[in-house]
């Protein structure tokens, strides 16, 4: 039995106002590969909100001005960027270690849209955002296996063109694009017989 006086601390004022002001941002990540439907691997948890990915949102619920009314960023969550490296789940990673082509040439794949709002056992207020890609047989294995141990979660704009919505998607410009979220995770092996599922998504909890 946990001894009175530590349970009371739990309620100092200090202890609560810390956790008036945790960061709420929570990223959960599943990936899952299938054999013609029956699931052969997946992996999940929870992953680490970079800092790009927090500038991100500073910036997006912020107006550069208000008449003519003008935002600081247009850019939205729109990629799934996957890589066989590794790395702490640290806020400042600024990419991913070993980044690999879905498709020849492409590194960045696009999410499903519209992006899914799951619902809440408790609210029906929209607190979660899913991001959604089906990876193809003949994607990311590009007839050989290839083995996935880290994901990034990217947005449309351009850091190189003020979040101009010219994303460069190509695995040449992949070593520039820091992820808003990354997850790092036990290796998931992609062959030609299999197709990948990815699930992130994002709770503001």
């Amino acid at each position: 039995m946990i001894p009175i006086h530590k349970l009371l601390r739990w309620f100092s004022p200090d202890v609560v106002e810390d956790h008036k002001s945790a960061a709420a941002i929570q990223g959960f990540f599943q990936a899952e590969t299938r054999e013609r439907g029956k699931i052969v691997s997946r992996t999940e948890g929870n992953n680490i909100w970079t800092l790009t990915g927090r500038e991100y949102l500073a910036e997006l619920i912020a107006l550069r001005a208000s008449s003519p009314r003008a935002t600081f960023r247009d850019d939205r969550v729109a990629y799934i960027g996957l890589g066989s490296g590794s790395q702490a789940e640290v806020a400042n990673i600024s990419s991913l270690v070993d980044p690999i082509p879905y498709s020849p040439g492409e590194f960045l794949a696009p999410t499903a849209t519209p992006a899914t709002f799951p619902a809440s056992a408790t609210t029906s207020t929209k607190t979660a955002v899913r991001f959604i890609r089906e990876y193809g047989l003949s994607e990311i294995s590009l007839g050989y296996d290839v083995v996935l141990t880290e994901a990034g979660l990217f947005t449309d704009g351009n850091p190189d063109d003020d979040w101009a919505l010219t994303a460069l998607t190509g695995l040449d410009s992949s070593g520039d694009r820091a992820p808003v979220a990354y997850k790092t995770y036990e290796p998931i092996t992609k062959t030609t017989q299999f197709t990948l599922r990815v699930i992130w998504e994002v709770r503001f909890i």
